[in-house]
């Protein structure tokens, strides 16, 4: 640890064990840090942003706890505002953030809505954290955005490796029309063709799509062609989805060519696959596999996910892991800071970043602001009768 590290250290320790920085006031009076969160709470992610919505509130919760205990007057507060999956809702949704004077904001989740909304944050002086946000496109330095996940050009890297061990040379595409998949699509492209792979177009959906016939249609013949050409095991389908996975696998169970060529995926969406038992048998069938960000959880991320499925009934999404370290990096920053002012605090965040372990490990962002270096575990469906389980498969 440098120098400055330790005086900034020493200075944010001092602010949680005394009043100084948290109230300036006389009467030492409650003082408030209102967090807005831009969460997708409906449309096509909204398992993303019902999930940080809950870790968020546990997050909050927790925080208060600490600071009561300590006899501190000082509470954080998170304000949210539903992006509906789409840009208007979008920009609309930090509009009203902003006009309740609300600075430093959590999400949005998803790379489009984060791409959406960065250039008008960054203008505004608006600070974005960002639990899930991926697409190499936004890995920007000296920008008000961070993101506390790895962008997908090191998954890509990692993923095409992996495939190419499996033997498989020709990849199929399945994927969403937008940011985030054009990200992961090219990446993994040039990563798997420097292995003399072949990547082949394949086949893009819009990302409201709730009947894929046509979409299935349009991949059986790609995946036809190819396996003529190559053989089957040298074959493989490489979905770019999130939640709709589990429509694409259902609607996809029980055809023969589809079944008949491996499936690969690149997402943490995956995850719901094992609640529902067509496409769960789907899965298991064609021996998917997916990424699992940091490797499978720990106690808060359990935490978290009981909460979602006690109030839901679905599986959380891994990422309401960073969600809920998002709120204690805030809380830390804006001691030590001081302000919610953007460029204040965008100087104080990675040096708070640098020294935080969260739930998946230290979480040191580089130079564009965004998580350096995490594991990704490659998990797999095992089956006991009718009742499927995520195990790890391999660790990246």
């Amino acid at each position: 640890m440098s120098r400055s590290d330790v005086l900034i250290f020493a200075s944010l320790l001092a602010c949680i064990s005394t009043a100084q920085c948290i109230s300036t006031s006389l009467d030492n009076s409650e003082t408030v840090l209102n967090v807005g969160a831009l969460l997708s709470l409906h449309g096509d992610s909204d398992n993303h942003g019902i999930s940080a919505q809950m870790a968020l509130k546990i997050a909050e919760k927790d925080i208060n706890r600490l600071f009561s205990d300590l006899g501190r007057p000082f509470r954080v507060t998170v304000v949210v505002a539903d992006t509906n999956t789409n840009s208007e809702s979008t920009q609309i949704a930090l509009k009203e953030l902003q006009a309740k004077g609300i600075r430093i904001i959590v999400g949005p989740e998803e790379s489009q809505s984060l791409a959406d909304v960065r250039e008008y944050a960054n203008r505004d002086g608006i600070v974005l954290i960002s639990g899930a946000s991926t697409a190499p496109a936004l890995a920007i330095e000296n920008d008000t955005i961070f993101r506390l996940a790895p962008d997908d050009a090191t998954l890509a890297h990692l993923l095409a490796v992996m495939i190419q061990n499996d033997g498989i040379r020709v990849l199929v595409p399945l994927a969403r029309r937008d940011l985030w998949a054009d990200g992961m699509l090219s990446s993994t492209k040039s990563e798997f063709e420097l292995g003399e792979g072949i990547m082949l177009d394949g086949v893009r959906y819009d990302p409201q799509t709730t009947n894929f016939s046509s979409d299935l249609n349009l991949l059986r013949s790609e995946v036809r062609r190819a396996v003529k050409g190559n053989g089957a095991s040298y074959v493989a389908v490489y979905v770019s989805a999130f939640d709709e996975i589990v429509t694409i696998l259902s609607q996809a169970a029980g055809d023969p060519v589809l079944s008949s060529v491996r499936w690969y995926g690149n997402d943490l969406s995956a995850v719901a696959i094992s609640q529902n038992q067509t496409a769960a048998q789907f899965a298991d069938a064609t021996h998917f596999l997916s990424p699992v960000f940091g490797g499978m959880g720990g106690p808060k991320y359990e935490q978290i996910k009981k909460a979602v499925y006690d109030e839901t009934g679905r599986e959380a999404s891994p990422f309401a892991a960073n969600d809920y370290d998002a709120l204690w990096l805030i809380t830390y920053t804006y001691l030590l800071a001081g302000s919610d002012d953007a460029e204040v605090f965008k100087q104080a965040f990675p040096i708070v970043a640098r020294r935080y372990r969260g739930e998946y490990g230290w979480m040191k962002l580089n130079g564009a602001g965004d998580l350096e270096d995490v594991p990704f575990t490659i998990a797999h469906l095992t089956r006991d009768n009718d009742t499927f389980k995520w195990e790890p498969y391999a660790i990246l």
